[in-house]
């Protein structure tokens, strides 16, 4: 094909592959050269070689699959219908205890949670960014019931259609497995268990309160108190497991008063931590350091901590979960195990765009990010 001057570069590039593929140079099913190929062959660079490709990809001839390559699917597409992402959150996060008009109350509050939350924010916005590489759309879905769950399920469409499933409780177990005998494509996030039904992305939590329990008695820390909340979810079931065994393993003392379960969120789970901080202090068991299992919680204990009149980390060091943003700009800034929520995200959509049927969970490591709120033990005063 002969290049018109004035055309763009990736024009070019574009009109050269698809002359390939048209010709029957390149097959449909068969996997595209990579990108920087392309671009030598072709005497571009490589940013020119992925435009052509992006390109190709809108207009139905390629289609690319994360962490695998990019396939020629069609010599002659039909307009393309852009693949679908129904990212299901779960109402029961942040149900009350009442039953007055419960759904409504289960889908308020879950929205609620999420325009607070720092985990679910980061999240959902890296699915996103990474679903618009396939050129998604995305549908958001509250459930608080299995039967809703179903019926969304039910009037999906299976040739576009997929789900994402954010921190699902163990409890949706049978929903979930309904999902998975479907084969539409679907992965949870943030949880897993055995016989899940559907492929999972999940961080190491076991492993990351390891971690924060060694570190903390690498500094000769003794007395840990640890705070946790939503007990029912499979992050926290995790890292309070990851506690005990490492505290049994380090001869540590298992101290079920030292383990608090916090039930409020917002100001009220900052009274909830000022309550069961004082409660500890009260009974003589004064911690030396705290591993909170969660950033909002760190947040409520640093404040806590003040109204005691307990410095971090001179009289207690503070460790935290969920790296975020605001960590670092703590007085003083946070030490936290740090999740790759990005990376989750891209291998969540990775997943539900792949065209291969095996299951292929991950679970991802986590880090220590260490900054100031920790601290070596002060030797007692003699």
């Amino acid at each position: 094909m002969a290049f018109n001057e004035e055309k763009p570069r990736y024009i070019k590039v574009k009109e050269a592959i698809l002359e390939q593929i048209l010709s029957g140079h390149l097959q449909v099913g068969e996997k595209m050269p990579g990108e920087r190929k392309i671009a030598d062959k072709q005497k571009v660079s490589q940013m020119t070689a992925n435009r052509a490709i992006q390109e190709l990809v809108k207009e139905g001839y390629l289609e690319r699959e994360m962490g695998v390559g990019t396939f020629i699917i069609s010599k002659d597409p039909v307009r393309k219908v852009a693949p679908k992402v129904n990212i299901v959150l779960f109402g029961e996060i942040g149900k009350r205890e009442d039953n007055y008009n419960r759904a409504y109350e289960a889908t308020y509050l879950t929205v609620e949670y999420l325009s607070k939350d720092i985990y679910m924010g980061t999240m959902l916005r890296s699915l996103m960014e990474a679903g618009y590489a396939y050129g998604c759309e995305f549908a958001f879905l509250t459930v608080a019931q299995p039967y809703e769950l179903e019926m969304y399920l039910q009037q999906a469409d299976r040739s576009r259609e997929s789900f994402v499933l954010i921190n699902p409780l163990e409890s949706w177990t049978e929903s979930i497995r309904l999902i998975g005998k479907t084969e539409m494509p679907a992965v949870a996030i943030s949880a897993h268990w055995e016989n899940m039904g559907v492929p999972y992305v999940d961080t190491d939590n076991y492993n990351g309160a390891k971690i924060a329990i060694k570190h903390l008695f690498s500094l000769g820390h003794r007395q840990i108190a640890v705070f946790y909340s939503w007990p029912e979810t499979a992050n926290t079931r995790d890292r309070i497991m990851g506690v005990k065994d490492t505290m049994q393993e380090l001869g540590l003392k298992l101290d079920e008063e030292m383990f608090c379960n916090i039930l409020g969120t917002d100001l009220q789970g900052i009274v909830d931590v000022k309550k069961a901080l004082g409660n500890i202090i009260a009974s003589g068991k004064t911690p030396t350091a705290i591993f909170a299992a969660g950033f909002e919680l760190a947040l409520a204990i640093n404040t806590a901590l003040r109204y005691y009149n307990l410095s971090i980390p001179e009289d207690v060091s503070l460790i935290g979960f969920d790296d975020s943003p605001a960590a670092i700009y703590l007085q003083p800034p946070l030490t936290t195990i740090k999740q790759p929520l990005h990376e989750m995200a891209k291998e969540a959509i990775s997943i539900i765009m792949s065209k291969h049927k095996e299951s292929r969970s991950k679970t991802i490591p986590v880090e220590l990010i260490l900054r100031n709120s920790t601290a070596v033990i002060k030797e007692p005063k003699i």
